[in-house]
């Protein structure tokens, strides 16, 4: 059982380090800048980045639930390439 339970772990630490880097490596482009929205992406980026260093370094407890919902978490991001402002879009 403790292997199950360092996969969960391990596969919850590198989905939110993933999720912190895509955050981290996006690119505005000719998207309009707003201070808001790009304050929200750092704050939520480097809480991500601290939930992940958390998890692999002190091994914090993770269930399966909190390993699913970050991966399509993270899912969500990269589908957004990013782009905080897209996530908190409503789509029409």
């Amino acid at each position: 059982m403790p292997n199950i339970e360092l996969i969960v772990q391990l596969i919850t630490a590198v989905a939110y380090l993933l999720s912190a880097l895509r955050l981290a490596c996006y690119t505005r482009g000719a998207a309009r800048y707003r201070r808001s929205i790009s304050l929200l992406a750092s704050l939520f980026g480097s809480a991500l980045c601290i939930c992940g260093l958390e998890i692999l370094l002190y091994r914090q407890p993770t269930s399966l639930w909190q390993a699913v919902s970050i991966v399509l978490l993270c899912t969500l991001i990269f589908r957004s390439r990013g782009n905080v402002a897209a996530l908190l879009r409503p789509s029409a």
